[in-house]
């Protein structure tokens, strides 16, 4: 026996940023004045530009084979001519402003070894203790919650330095031979892909985590339909009579779908943070790797565009909440 339920009235939403050019400005603003956002931006532009240039090599190998060919503009009388010379030094120019956004992503991330000490203080207000009891390797501290994070940050702490280190030295700022600076960028690199495999571990935990929630919430609030438990396909007993549905007003209803709305919140989270680490993860196994795993700069563009792609989301969305 079915029974229908009015759902509550949903909060009136807020206007797209699409929908006019002042709220798109605002959304812009929001999105580059912080370093992550700023640095989701950078990061696109860095990665796109190898498939940019290979764009304007290839119109310049065009222009090449055809030099009389000539391209109108808006039938104003000018044209393009010539062997595609422009376009190689516009390629050239473009490889050269890439360059620079690297540097700019690399001194932005000068001071990121700050937030991960924060991080590290606030798990283990007594440090020298903690760090006993952590490489005591006892199974109550293994198993603790706060392991998985501790590595991570502890990735981070080893990756910086070395990130930076290698920086300076090919800047000629710390003197260190050529070899050197070679290990000093491989071990950083490496650091920074254990980092991203936990936290690849971290997502398969919470996919897992996400699921157990739909199908929760599919069976505690019967009121709560399969959509509003995050999309997922759940399975209802059959054999158990449903109760009847609580009124519109009932708090268990209203409960059910603030939690069937975190859920797809959470959700949404996950899934930009796949599509980051789709991109970081074969991109840190490549460079961690001597010789790499690829020779073709487009690969590397490719990925880099996939998590450059999916920070700039997620940095997109939190400015919808501020």
């Amino acid at each position: 026996m079915s029974s229908s339920i009015s759902k509550p009235a949903a909060p009136p939403s807020s206007p797209s940023p699409l929908s006019s050019p002042q709220l798109l400005l605002a959304r812009l603003t929001r999105l580059t004045s912080t370093i992550p956002g700023l640095d989701a931006s950078l990061m696109l532009a860095q990665y796109t530009s190898p498939l940019i240039i290979a764009l304007l090599l290839r119109l310049a190998r065009f222009r090449a084979a055809h030099p009389h060919l000539r391209f109108s503009l808006r039938g104003a009388g000018a044209s393009l001519k010539g062997g595609g010379e422009g376009l190689v030094r516009l390629a050239e120019g473009w490889g050269r402003a890439a360059g620079s956004v690297a540097d700019a992503r690399v001194i932005m991330r000068a001071f990121g070894l700050l937030p991960v000490l924060q991080g590290l203080f606030t798990l283990y207000p007594n440090p020298l203790k903690s760090l006993l009891s952590l490489f005591s390797l006892k199974p109550s501290a293994l198993a603790s919650s706060k392991t998985l994070p501790t590595l991570q940050l502890l990735s981070l702490l080893a990756y910086y330095p070395l990130e930076h280190l290698s920086w300076l030295a090919t800047k000629g700022v710390v003197p260190l031979a050529p070899a050197s600076i070679g290990t000093a960028t491989l071990w950083s690199v490496r650091f920074w892909a254990l980092y991203v495999m936990l936290e690849i571990y971290k997502l398969r935990r919470s996919h897992t985590s996400l699921q157990a929630r739909g199908r929760a919430l599919q069976v505690a609030k019967p009121s709560v339909s399969a959509a509003e438990a995050g999309g997922y396909e759940l399975q209802e007993s059959s054999s158990v009579e449903k109760a009847p549905a609580a009124p519109p007003a009932s708090p268990s209803h209203a409960e059910g779908v603030a939690e069937a709305t975190q859920l797809r919140a959470d959700l949404i989270k996950w899934k930009d943070a796949v599509l980051v680490n789709s991109g970081y993860a074969p991109l840190t196994l490549h460079w961690s790797t001597p010789g790499g795993l690829w020779s073709s700069p487009l690969v590397t563009a490719m990925f880099g565009t996939i998590a450059a792609s999916g920070q700039l989301i997620t940095e997109w969305r939190k400015g919808a909440t501020t």
